[in-house]
């Protein structure tokens, strides 16, 4: 990542997209979102000082259930509370794959077991602290990002508030099992392939993922190669939507206008192509299907356009192109734990992170760059595609509910690595593109358990899928489901 400054107009809204809401068209009344909660603060019915201890109280009980933070800084969290209890702070977590200053960053992993606190902020995590928020922990992540669950052999197992036999997904796992059992109202997230959409999807909240550039700490120019974003997860819209306005970075290449402050629906009709195909003919399961199809009558009742659609390339050569992209990058993370650490540190590595590794390193400069420039190709092709559609409506996983132990490390590495890539055979696709995309939970399955949609748009294209957002979040409101396992007030 790069360097980030923010400006003083960026400063300013960051400083104020958590206290309220502007007048205009409301979104959806959300019980305890971070966005209510500055707004109570501010108004003398909570004192920061009680809303942050309240925190770091459903934390350490969330922790004994859930298993999902890698650490829970009281002492920190108190001394950094303001000294004006009607200053707007709000507690939340960052995700242990980026840096905070007096914390180690041990990325999901046992080779960094004994690392020392980081000495500065990351880049996107130093914007978000300038906001309203107070980081009060870490949040559990599987080594490197790598999965999409959170299991790592280092902190063990994360579960899900809707049901503690299930996956609240990943990578990003610790931080969804934070604000979907209401610990928190926001949490940090990242994806490089899914993982803010995916624990979303499991977990009941909204995720959404910006466009490539468009946020602090990315790069300005539109590299490939970087395919992670950062940004958070939240249970309301408007809190995804005020967190984006604030931290967008000034300038951002080919992104067009910043995203505007929006606060509620502008209700545009969308045109929506509808794709369920995966690489290798996988079914969805029934639940994903049936959610899909209660999906598309929704959207047609809302005045939306909904058809059928199809990838604009070859689904089974973008799902190997991207595995073995991915596999590069677990190459990179090994060889640099080798040369920081070790020998000893790299055997300390997850079989997966290990046989990732293995794949990527065999790959020669030359792969490397055909590599990029047929993503750079899928790109083109997955752009070229919206002259037909708005937005594009597809699951998310494959499967409604991932069930603890699915992916278990001890199992085949390459079977783990196989099931993996077709259960998570829609979302790496904006990843690659570097688009907008998001899931909501405007679907429950039969078991009760929160189903997210997944909708994608250009890069670039950030406000349209808000104002899409926003529209559903009012015509299938989501903000009084709780699951089983809850900490915050009563809805």
């Amino acid at each position: 990542m790069t360097d980030f400054t923010l400006s003083r107009r960026h400063m300013l809204a960051g400083a104020a997209a958590l206290a309220a809401v502007p007048g205009g068209a409301q979104p959806a009344v959300v019980p305890d979102d971070a966005t209510g909660l500055a707004a109570r603060i501010r108004s003398g019915e909570l004192s920061a000082r009680d809303a942050v201890l309240g925190a770091l109280d459903r934390a350490e009980a969330a922790q004994a259930r859930l298993n999902f933070a890698t650490l829970i800084d009281r002492p920190r969290a108190i001394a950094a509370l303001p000294a004006d209890p009607r200053q707007a702070v709000i507690p939340t977590f960052i995700k242990d794959l980026n840096d905070f200053k007096g914390w180690p960053t041990r990325n999901g992993s046992r080779a960094f077991a004994k690392a020392p606190p980081a000495m500065a902020n990351e880049a996107f995590v130093d914007a978000f602290a300038q906001m309203n928020t107070l980081p009060i922990g870490k949040t559990a992540t599987p080594e490197f990002g790598l999965m999409c669950v959170t299991e790592p052999l280092s902190s063990g197992i994360t579960r899900n508030p809707w049901n503690p036999d299930f996956s609240p997904g990943g990578s990003s796992g610790g931080s969804a099992a934070a604000v979907a059992a209401g610990v928190v109202a926001i949490a940090h997230a990242n994806d490089g392939g899914g993982s803010i959409r995916i624990p979303a999807a499991l977990t009941g909240l909204f995720g959404f993922k910006p466009s490539r550039g468009r946020l602090a700490g990315q790069k300005k120019a539109d590299d490939p190669g970087e395919i992670a974003v950062d940004h958070v997860l939240t249970r309301s819209v408007r809190d995804a939507a005020l967190t984006m306005a604030a931290l967008q970075g000034p300038g951002a290449e080919g992104l067009g206008a910043p995203v505007p402050r929006l606060n509620g629906p502008a209700g545009q009709r969308l045109r929506i192509g509808v794709i369920t195909a995966t690489a290798d003919g996988t079914v969805p399961d029934a639940e994903v299907t049936a959610g899909i199809a209660r999906t598309r009558t929704l959207l047609t009742g809302m005045g939306h356009s909904v058809a059928d659609a199809a990838w604009p390339f070859s689904a089974a050569d973008f799902g190997r192109d991207f595995l073995s992209f991915w596999s590069f990058g677990a190459a990179q993370s090994a060889a640099f734990v080798g040369k920081a650490l070790g020998p000893d540190a790299v055997a300390l590595l997850e079989p997966l992170t290990r046989h990732l590794a293995a794949q990527g390193a065999a790959l020669a400069p030359a792969d490397v760059q055909a590599l990029i420039g047929r993503m750079l190709r899928y790109r083109a092709a997955y752009d070229a595609s919206f002259r037909d559609y708005d937005v594009l409506l597809t699951p998310v996983l494959t499967r409604h509910a991932v069930p603890i132990g699915l992916l278990a490390h001890s199992r085949p590495p390459a079977e783990v690595v196989a099931d993996m890539m077709r259960l998570v055979a829609y979302t790496p696709v904006q990843n690659m593109a570097g688009a907008a995309a998001m899931s909501v939970p405007i679907m429950t399955a039969t078991n009760g358990l929160p189903l997210g949609m997944h909708f994608a748009a250009r890069r670039g294209d950030d406000a349209l899928l808000l104002d899409l957002a926003f529209q559903l979040e009012k015509a299938a409101p989501w903000a009084q489901r709780r699951p089983p396992i809850w900490f915050g007030n009563p809805a």
